[in-house]
């Protein structure tokens, strides 16, 4: 009898180190499972996912082609030479939202890039586009380029003398759609004039309301650092 019973209490310690075990165990694998998860150290910063495309089209308006000088000069090609990456320029002079949208596929879809910068409503407030009709366009741009893997950049249009007002509301709504969307902006305006937009010494071209070559090479430059 009394053999029997140091059987028993055999088997229920043998039963007892093995839920200690198991438990033992468990927690074990949730803790290597938090450290293969765990955040970067306080104050060190995760490093950012690499880009395998790193190809960019730009497309807008007379902005973006480099008016009044040529495409060699523009924005876009100074950004592709201080990055060294392809920078393909779609731009063309005298363009809407609308118009960039006809063409988005294209110009831009069939050059199959990582990103696009969108760059227009220059345009579209000299023509009196209303801003509902702007948006729809930007919306749509934005929507295409994401279904097509391609990462959506705005740029907001420029301050231009005799449509500031509206110019001013295409800037605070597409401001405002890019942070909703987590959408990065580019604004020009920062690095080409003051606080009261007016271009800075030598940045402006004889032609008014447009940038000098030296403007244009600002802007690329503005572009590669906030890009890369």
């Amino acid at each position: 009898m009394r053999t029997y019973r140091i059987e028993i209490r055999l088997i229920q310690l043998s039963v007892f180190l093995s839920v200690l075990v198991v438990i033992a165990g468990f927690f074990g694998l949730w803790d290597n499972k938090d450290q293969g998860q765990a955040a970067a150290p306080p104050g060190q910063e995760e490093p950012a996912p690499v880009l395998e495309n790193t190809k960019i089209v730009t497309i807008g308006d007379s902005f973006t082609f480099g008016y009044p000088g040529n495409t060699e000069n523009s924005w876009p090609a100074v950004l592709g030479q201080t990055s060294q990456i392809e920078v393909v320029n779609k731009g063309l002079k005298s363009q809407t939202a609308q118009d960039l949208y006809s063409r988005f596929e294209a110009d831009v879809l069939a050059e199959k890039p990582g990103r696009v910068i969108i760059f227009v409503g220059n345009g579209d407030a000299i023509k009196e586009v209303p801003l509902e009709t702007f948006q729809q366009h930007i919306k749509a741009m934005v929507e295409k380029a994401e279904s097509n893997h391609i990462i959506p950049i705005l740029a907001l249009p420029l301050p231009y003398t005799g449509v500031q007002n509206t110019i001013k509301e295409f800037r605070e709504w597409e401001s405002s759609y890019a942070k909703e969307k987590n959408i990065l902006v580019l604004d020009f305006a920062t690095v080409l004039m003051d606080t009261d937009n007016v271009y800075l010494e030598g940045l402006l071209s004889k032609e008014a309301n447009y940038p000098s070559k030296e403007g244009y090479k600002v802007m690329g430059e503005y572009a590669s650092r906030v890009l890369d």
